[in-house]
C-alpha cells in the first residue's frame, strides 16, 4: 500500500460506519453514547493507521486496537473498579453479568426510541468498537471492502427489524454512497501500488500505459455493481421475503409476544395463528386481558408506563376505591399461558391480587399491571381476583371525567396537530351534555358503518402508524385496525379535555364449549392481540371503551330503575376487604355468554404446503444470497475465457491469477508471469506443459513487437490452458479449501 493509502481507507471506513449506524437513532434515543461511540471508533482507526505506518504486523495491529477499545470502554463505563481508570480488574468483570442483564431488560421492556442508560450504553459502545476493529481488519488488512459492506448493511437493517417501517430512502442513499466510496478508496490504493510497480514496464511500452488504470477501473466498476446489487438485495428483497409463521403444537415453545409500542400489525397479520392462553371465570362474560398501559403521547408514539414497581404480594396492587353508592363486584379468573413469552402478564382488570405465580414478579399499582422481575410467562397458571366498579348509567353520566391526582401526561397533546382531529371530535359530540355521553357518541361513531376494520388500510407508513398524522389519515380513510381506533379515540378524548390512555392486551377469547369446575373455558389466540382506550372518571376510575369496529363488546350500564341482575359475582362491602373476600362457590358461577372476538385464521385447516411455504421462501432466499458470490465469480471467469477465445491472452492469465488466489495462493502484483507459473507448476497434478505454454503466450503478448502473433488461435489455446490449470489447482487442495474457492471467490470481494 502506498503512503497515505491506509489513512484514506480508514477515513472512508469511518464514513461508512457512521452512515450505517445513523438509522440506529430510530431504535435508540440520542445522547452522550453517540459522541462516546464516535470517539472510540476514531481512536481505534487512528491507532490502526499509525501502526501500519510503522509497518507493524497485522495481528499486532488488531491486538493493539482491541486493547485500546477495552481501555476506552473501561474508562467511560467501569473506571470506578479499574486500575488507573482504564485497566479492568476482577471487580470490573464481576459487573459484566449485571450490566448485560440490565441492558437486556432495557431492550425487552423499552419502546423505540429506547432511552440509553449506562448498561445499554456500555453494550452499544462495546458492540460498535468490536465492529470497528473487525471492519478495519477486513477492509485495510484483508482488502475485502465488499465483505465489509455486507456487514454494514446488516447494521443498517437493525432498525428495520426492530421498528418495522418503510425504507428510509435518505439513509439508504447515504449508506450506498459511503459503501461505494469505501470500495473506490480501496481501489485507488491498489491503482497507486500497481502503477508504481509497473512504472519501469510502462516506460518501455508506452502503448500499455493506460492498461493498469483501465483494468483497475473495470474491476472497480464490477465491484461497485456487485456492491449495489448486494445492498439492494438486503434492503429491498429481504424485507419482502415471507416470514416464518409461529407453529402451534406440543413442544414448539413460545411462539408470540406482546409488543408494547403499538406496532401490532405484524403480529395480527401472521399467516398462521397460535393459541397463546386460555381463561375460565365466574364473571358473566369472559374478560378482556390487560398487559401494558401507554399514557405518554408526544404526537408520534405512545410510550408504555414506567411507574414505580413493588414486589408482587397479595396487597401490592391495592384496593379498588369507588364513590358512595357505586357497586363493586368481585370476580375470579384463572389464566393458563401456553405459547406466549412476554415480560407483561395478561390479567383481567381491575385486578386486586394475583396468586399462584411461579418466579419473581413485580406489581405496578398505578395502572394495576404485573411485570416479570426474574420469571417467564410460558407454562404459568394463576388465579386473579378483580374488583369491577359497576356504576349505573345515571352515576357515570353524573360523575364526569377528572384529572385530579393524575399526571399532566394523561392530557398532553402536541402543538402541531392536524385540525381534523379536534374538529371531528367536537362535531361528533356536539349534541352530548356530559362527558360519558360524549365518549359514547365517539364510540358509536367509530363502530358504525362509517368505519371498517382492516389490517391493510393505507395509513401512515403503510398502515402501522399511531401518531397524529396517522390519525388524520385514518379519519380520512375510515379503515384500520385496533391501533388506529384506540389511538384516534384517546387523542380525540384529550382534545375534549379528558384524561385518556391506551391499554394493550387481548380480547376476551372464544368459548371452547368445555368447562372446568362449572366454569366455561375460552381460548385466546395470537390474532386477538388488541388495543383499547380508557378514560378516567371521578369516583369510578379508569373506564374501558371499545371503539374498534366489529371487535369486542362495549360496556353497558343499567339504569338505576332497573333491577340488578344476579351474575355470580360477590359485591365488595366495607365488611369484606379485598384481601379477605371469600371465594365464590362453584355452584354460584353462571355460564359465561359468548363475546365477540377477533377474526380468526385458518390454522386448523391450513394444508402442509401452505404452512411450509413461508419457511421454504426464507430457505430459498438464503440459498440465493449465499450463492451470489459463486455466481458472480463464475460469470466473471466466463467473460475472461470468452475474451481469451477472441485473442486476449492476458484475460486467460488473469483467469489463472484469480484461480490461484481462490485457493489461498499469494499473488503479488509485482510478480512476473514466469515466477508465478513456476510456483503453480509445483502443485501436484498441475500440467507443467500447460503452464509453460500459457506463460510463453502471455510474455509474447506483453513484450512481443510482432502483434500478428497474437490472434484467435493462440487465444483459444490460452483459454484451454487456463481451464486445465484451474481444474488442476482445485484438485490439488483439500475439499474445504476447494469449496471455499468455488463459493467465495476472492476476486468478487476485492477490487
Amino acid at each position: 500500500m502506498t503512503r497515505g493509502g491506509d489513512a484514506l481507507l480508514s477515513l472512508a471506513l469511518l464514513g461508512a460506519l457512521v452512515a450505517a449506524s445513523l438509522p440506529l437513532l430510530r431504535v435508540l434515543a440520542g445522547g452522550l453514547w453517540v459522541a462516546t461511540s464516535l470517539f472510540v471508533v476514531c481512536s481505534i482507526l487512528a491507532v490502526g493507521v499509525v501502526l501500519r505506518r510503522l509497518r507493524a504486523p497485522a495481528i499486532v495491529t488488531t491486538i493493539v486496537e482491541l486493547v485500546v477499545a477495552v481501555a476506552l470502554v473501561t474508562l467511560f463505563f467501569f473506571s470506578g473498579s479499574a486500575v488507573l481508570g482504564i485497566i479492568p480488574t476482577p471487580a470490573t468483570f464481576a459487573e459484566l453479568p449485571t450490566i448485560a442483564a440490565a441492558a437486556s431488560q432495557q431492550i425487552v421492556e423499552g419502546i423505540a426510541p429506547v432511552a440509553v442508560e449506562r448498561p445499554l450504553a456500555a453494550l452499544v459502545v462495546s458492540a460498535v468498537a468490536a465492529l470497528a476493529i473487525l471492519l478495519d481488519h477486513t477492509v485495510v488488512t484483508a482488502r475485502m471492502p465488499l465483505l465489509a459492506t455486507v456487514a454494514l448493511v446488516a447494521v443498517w437493517l437493525i432498525p428495520a427489524l426492530a421498528v418495522p417501517a418503510r425504507t428510509d430512502v435518505a439513509a439508504f442513499v447515504v449508506l450506498a454512497v459511503s459503501a461505494l466510496l469505501l470500495i473506490r478508496a480501496e481501489t485507488r490504493s491498489r491503482e497507486r501500488a500497481t502503477l508504481h510497480l509497473a512504472a519501469d514496464s510502462v516506460s518501455d511500452h508506452p502503448e500499455d500505459a493506460g492498461a493498469p488504470t483501465r483494468r483497475s477501473g473495470a474491476a472497480a466498476a464490477v465491484t461497485a455493481t456487485v456492491a449495489v446489487a448486494a445492498i439492494l438485495a438486503a434492503v429491498v428483497i429481504t424485507p419482502e421475503l415471507p416470514r416464518p409463521a409461529p407453529r402451534a403444537g406440543v413442544g414448539t415453545g413460545p411462539a408470540t409476544t406482546i409488543n408494547a409500542n403499538l406496532e401490532l400489525g405484524d403480529d395480527l397479520r401472521r399467516p398462521v395463528e397460535v393459541e397463546v392462553l386460555s381463561t375460565r371465570t365466574n364473571a358473566p362474560t369472559m374478560p378482556y386481558l390487560r398487559a401494558a398501559t401507554l399514557s405518554q403521547f408526544d404526537g408520534d408514539v405512545w410510550e408504555p408506563d414506567r411507574g414505580d414497581t413493588v414486589p408482587l404480594s397479595p396487597e401490592a396492587l391495592g384496593p379498588v376505591t369507588a364513590g358512595p353508592d357505586i357497586r363493586v363486584t368481585e370476580y375470579l379468573t384463572t389464566v393458563t399461558i401456553d405459547q406466549l413469552n412476554s415480560p407483561w402478564l395478561p390479567i383481567p382488570g381491575p385486578a386486586v391480587r394475583v396468586d399462584d405465580l411461579a418466579g419473581s414478579w413485580e406489581a405496578m399499582p398505578a395502572n394495576r399491571t404485573v411485570v416479570a422481575a426474574d420469571a417467564a410467562t410460558p407454562g404459568q397458571e394463576y388465579l386473579t381476583t378483580t374488583h369491577v366498579v359497576r356504576p349505573t348509567l345515571e352515576q357515570i353520566q353524573a360523575a364526569g371525567t377528572t384529572t385530579e391526582g393524575l399526571s399532566d401526561a394523561l392530557t398532553a397533546l402536541p402543538d402541531d396537530m392536524p385540525d381534523i382531529i379536534a374538529e371531528t371530535a367536537s362535531e361528533i359530540t356536539a349534541d352530548a351534555t356530559n362527558d360519558y355521553d360524549r365518549l359514547a357518541a365517539l364510540q358509536r361513531w367509530f363502530r358504525s358503518a362509517a368505519f371498517s376494520y382492516s389490517l391493510d388500510a393505507p395509513v401512515s407508513d403503510g398502515f402501522d402508524g399511531s401518531g397524529v398524522d396517522a390519525i388524520a389519515d385514518f379519519l380520512d380513510e375510515r379503515a384500520g385496525y385496533c391501533v388506529h381506533f384506540a389511538s384516534a379515540f384517546a387523542v380525540m378524548a384529550r382534545t375534549l379535555g379528558m384524561p385518556s390512555r391506551i391499554v394493550i392486551g387481548y380480547l376476551p377469547g372464544t368459548l371452547t364449549g368445555e368447562s372446568v369446575d362449572d366454569q366455561s373455558v375460552a381460548t385466546v389466540s395470537s390474532s386477538q392481540l388488541h388495543a383499547w382506550p380508557e378514560v378516567n372518571f371521578a369516583g369510578i376510575g379508569w373506564v374501558q371503551f371499545e371503539p374498534t369496529n366489529s371487535l369486542g363488546a362495549p360496556q353497558t350500564y343499567t339504569r338505576s330503575t332497573q333491577p340488578v341482575p344476579a351474575d355470580g359475582g360477590q359485591d365488595v362491602t366495607e365488611e369484606t376487604a379485598p384481601e379477605e373476600a371469600a371465594p365464590l362457590a362453584p355452584e354460584d358461577a353462571p355460564t359465561p355468554t359468548p363475546t365477540a372476538s377477533a377474526p380468526t385464521g385458518t390454522a386448523a385447516g391450513e394444508s402442509p404446503v401452505a404452512v411450509a411455504l413461508p419457511y421454504a421462501g426464507v430457505v430459498v432466499g438464503v440459498i440465493v444470497l449465499l450463492l451470489i458470490p459463486a455466481l458472480v465469480g463464475a460469470f466473471r471467469r466466463r467473460l475472461q475465457l470468452a475474451a481469451a477465445g477472441r485473442g486476449d491472452v492476458l484475460a486467460a492469465w488473469r483467469f489463472v491469477r484469480e484461480s490461484a488466489r481462490d485457493i489461498g495462493e499469494a499473488v503479488p502484483a509485482s510478480e512476473s508471469p514466469r515466477a508465478l507459473g513456476a510456483r503453480l507448476a509445483a502443485y501436484a497434478g498441475v500440467p507443467e506443459d500447460r503452464v509453460e505454454s500459457l506463460v510463453g503466450a502471455v510474455e509474447r503478448a506483453s513484450f512481443g513487437r510482432d502483434t500478428d502473433r497474437v490472434g484467435r488461435a493462440p487465444g483459444r489455446a490460452a483459454a484451454s490452458d487456463a481451464r486445465a490449470i484451474r481444474a488442476a489447482l482445485l484438485a490439488s487442495v483439500s475439499a474445504p479449501r476447494r469449496t471455499t474457492a468455488v463459493l467465495l471467490p476472492r476476486a468478487v470481494f476485492t477490487a
